[in-house]
Order: C-alpha cells, then sequence, then structure tokens
C-alpha cells in the first residue's frame, strides 16, 4: 500500500473539531429542539458526553493492530470474507453518508442563498473541490485545516458575543417541564449526527505521527467540537426560543440574521454560511478520501489517486439518487440516528469483543492489558 505521508496530534486534533461540528451546526439544533425543547441545552450536554465515550471506544480499536486502517483490522480480526464483507458494509457507509452531507449543502444553498441555481450545479462544484483535496492527500488538506481553524474560531467567538445582549433566559424556563424522557431522546441526535461519524478516522489513525497521542488527540478534538455545538444549541434557544428554533430548518443560520450592530453592522449570515462550508469542505473531503483509501486496500492497488474520479462520480449521483429533494433530507434525519447506531456504535463493539475472544483463544495478551 502507498505510504500517505503522516499528520501530527494538532493537525488531527483540528480535523476532529472540524467534522465534528460539520453539518451539525446549522441542523442540530432544530433536530433537538423538536424532542427535548426547553431543555435542548441539556440534551446536547448529555449528548457530547454520552459521544466521548464513542470516542473512546474509537481510540481503543485504534490500538488494536494499530498500524492498520479499519479496512485491515475487519481482515485480520474477523478473517478474510467476513472482514471483507464488513469493511464493504462499512464503506457503503462512508458512500451514504458522504452524499448525504454534498446534498445537504446542495440544498442549503439553493433554499437561502442561491435560489435560482439548481442544486446539481452546487453539488458538482463541492464535489469538484473536494476532489483536488483528495488527490493532494492527507498531508496537504490537513494542513491546510490549521490555516482556516483560525477564521473558524474567530468567526465563531464572533457571533457569540455579538449575539449576547439578545439572550434571553426565559427562553430556558422551565427546566425539565416533561421529565427526563424528551432530554434523552434529543440527546441521540447529539450523540448519532457528529460523534458516531467520526467513525470514518479509523481510516488514518494509522498515520499520526505520534501514536501515544492520540487517544489525547481524538478526546480533545472530539470535546472542542462538542463545546461549538453546545454553545450554538444555547445560542438558538436564547435567542430564537424552543418553538422557533424546532419549526426552522437552519435555525443557526437565522440566528446570523439577528445580528445588528448599530446600522452599518448587521444581516451577517453569509459569514456564518463561510464557517459552515470550511467544516463541511473537510467532512466531505475526509469521507471520500476514507473511501478511496479503503477501495485500495480491499483491491490491493498501489495508489488511491486512480480511484478518486469514481468516487466524485459516485457521490454526486448518490446525492442525487439517495436524497431527491430538501422535504426527504429532512424527514430522513428523523430515522438516521438508527443508521449511525448500527454501523458506528454495534458494529465497534462487535470487532472489539471478537478481537479480545480471539486473542483469549490464542492465549495472548491484548493492548489493553500490556
Amino acid at each position: 500500500m502507498q505510504k500517505p505521508g503522516t499528520i501530527g496530534t494538532r493537525q488531527f486534533t483540528i480535523l476532529v473539531t472540524l467534522i465534528t461540528v460539520g453539518d451539525s451546526i446549522l441542523i442540530l439544533p432544530a433536530a433537538v429542539a423538536k424532542e427535548a425543547s426547553y431543555d435542548s441545552w441539556l440534551s446536547s450536554i448529555i449528548g457530547v458526553l454520552v459521544g466521548l465515550a464513542v470516542i473512546y471506544l474509537y481510540c481503543i480499536i485504534s490500538r488494536l493492530h494499530q498500524e492498520h486502517t479499519l479496512i485491515g483490522k475487519n481482515i485480520l480480526i474477523f478473517g478474510r470474507w467476513l472482514g471483507t464483507a464488513l469493511s464493504i458494509m462499512f464503506l457503503f457507509t462512508l458512500l451514504i453518508n458522504g452524499s448525504v452531507y454534498v446534498r445537504a449543502i446542495g440544498d442549503f444553498m439553493t433554499a437561502q442563498i442561491l435560489k435560482e441555481t439548481p442544486s446539481v450545479a452546487v453539488v458538482i462544484l463541492l464535489v469538484a473541490c473536494s476532489l483536488f483535496g483528495v488527490r493532494l492527500g492527507l498531508e496537504t488538506f490537513a494542513r491546510t485545516s490549521e490555516i482556516f481553524y483560525l477564521w473558524f474560531v474567530f468567526t465563531f467567538l464572533s457571533f457569540f458575543f455579538l449575539l449576547v445582549p439578545q439572550f434571553s433566559l426565559r427562553n430556558l424556563q422551565p427546566v425539565l417541564e416533561n421529565g427526563l424522557a424528551p432530554v434523552i431522546s434529543g440527546s441521540f441526535s447529539v450523540i448519532a449526527y457528529p460523534y458516531t461519524e467520526l467513525i470514518v478516522f479509523l481510516m488514518i489513525t494509522p498515520f499520526v505521527d505520534v501514536p501515544q497521542k492520540l487517544t489525547s488527540a481524538f478526546l480533545r478534538g472530539a470535546i472542542y467540537g462538542g463545546i461549538c455545538l453546545i454553545t450554538i444549541i444555547l445560542m438558538t434557544l436564547l435567542v430564537l426560543g424552543p418553538v422557533l428554533t424546532a419549526t426552522e430548518n437552519f435555525p443557526s443560520y437565522s440566528l446570523a440574521k439577528r445580528v445588528h450592530v448599530g446600522e452599518f453592522f448587521q444581516r451577517q449570515e453569509a459569514m456564518m454560511a463561510l464557517m459552515w462550508f470550511v467544516s463541511i469542505y473537510f467532512k466531505v473531503v475526509l469521507y471520500m478520501y476514507g473511501f478511496c483509501v479503503g477501495i485500495q486496500q480491499l483491491l490491493k492497488l498501489k495508489e488511491y489517486q486512480l480511484l478518486t474520479y469514481p468516487t466524485c462520480l459516485l457521490f454526486v449521483v448518490g446525492a442525487i439518487i439517495l436524497l431527491p429533494n430538501e422535504t426527504f433530507l429532512l424527514q430522513a434525519y428523523t430515522f438516521w440516528p438508527l443508521f449511525d447506531f448500527s454501523v458506528a456504535v454495534a458494529y465497534p463493539l462487535l470487532l472489539v469483543v471478537w478481537y479480545h475472544i480471539r486473542q483469549r483463544l490464542q492465549n495472548k495478551p491484548t493492548p489493553l492489558q500490556k
């Protein structure tokens, strides 16, 4: 297999942060508010804490056959046939999720900004831009993320401080009016959308230059991203209220429209959209990269660049066929957590359990016992 190079733990942390935020910064507040209403901020905190447990599970998996990606781990742990079948399932998941992210940004652009532009045009443009990042390789787009990360943080903090005067604590009351059930239900979306989707990082963990610091880097990135998501959910509740947050398709974008400083600094929703483009761009690039590298390893090819063009075509076709319109996309968010949990929680748990069973049968120490 062609060595893609290595990345530093700081670059890994930045990628985890950006991809944790990803498309969730726009869609997550509405999904949580529909379930938990006034208590959405509690759901976000619970979801982040449980999500960190999911990330720790991925850290454990990264230490199993540390020099291999998830595809290699599947073959070594489950055997050739079952491992190949599970690898195909995982790669199919990357294709489906990546197509959904591409379609989400296409529908957002045509619904909010470029209203006369066909969604397909935006989809093709995003995939074409992602193609450059994938072909240039892991080191290149990881270093690029460092440049955009500073701008992302500055923009996010600016929105927070500019909206503080519009906060209303009444929008958080009453607390636990309907008990814990809606809070727990709302937390599933917080766990599923940002955190279970980070399973794609198991395709690049072997290429981190200091493997001993991988767990701390992974958890730090997940915590930073979780803080961003908790903050954006809290901001939408404090400014828009639970009812408007639940009914808006993109409540955080509507939040940006509320920025108003004097008569000269207002309507900064374009900056909010640009901040979202940065995070979701790297998410699409990483999913495409993981898909290409996974196919390369299954077919035992020398390099993955040959697969980038057909992969782009698959992502475009998937975005058009899987999600025919925006209504279907919004309805898909109601059952999508079940799909994410089955692939990104149940399957990794099976992998860890099966690995330890095989090690016990062979009387070998596991990485956690060394």
